[in-house]
């Protein structure tokens, strides 16, 4: 998120504050989930197989508050950015950006319902640590992807709009 991060100092300081808090909280919890796993650690092909019975268990247990803490966070932070375009003078419900960046939004959450529902059904059968991983790594795309396509380049325009007034 390091373009985005230089990108989000246009905002106004109040809008700045609350952006950069919550894409704090989100770049915490995708190390809090990189390193929830020690096998998910390991430069090798993560394997459940060298933990014991417990700590497998505890990896287990961890997922799903792992996968509906994101759903929960992902909402709130939407929630906020899409409250903070529509204070922009030009920008509306009606703003076909706006109602792009909205629909990414939606998307997004689907996408994290399926991701959530897939990561426990696999649960009891698959190896945790290699779960752990996918869902790290398509979290982190699927951010990453969206940032590019939207954030940033809302977030730009509004170095051009405040320029005008």
């Amino acid at each position: 998120m390091l373009v985005h991060s230089q990108a989000i100092k246009a905002l106004s300081p109040d809008d700045y504050l609350v952006i950069e808090q919550e894409h704090k909280l989100l770049e915490q919890y995708l190390e809090s989930l990189r390193d929830a796993c020690s096998c998910s650690k390991a430069t090798q092909t993560p394997d459940c197989q060298r933990c014991d019975h417990e700590m497998q268990a505890s990896c287990q247990g961890r997922l799903p508050s792992f996968l509906f803490h994101i759903i929960d966070l992902a909402s709130k932070h939407f929630e906020h950015e899409e409250t903070i375009m529509l204070s922009r003078p030009h920008v509306t419900k009606d703003y076909e950006y706006f109602r792009a960046h909205r629909l990414a939004h939606e998307a997004i959450i689907d996408q994290l319902y399926a991701l959530s529902e897939e990561c426990l059904a696999l649960r009891n059968q698959a190896n945790i640590a290699e779960i752990f991983n996918q869902f790290y790594k398509r979290l982190n795309a699927l951010f990453e992807g969206h940032d590019q396509d939207f954030d940033d380049p809302f977030i730009k325009s509004t170095i051009h709009e405040d320029k005008k007034d």
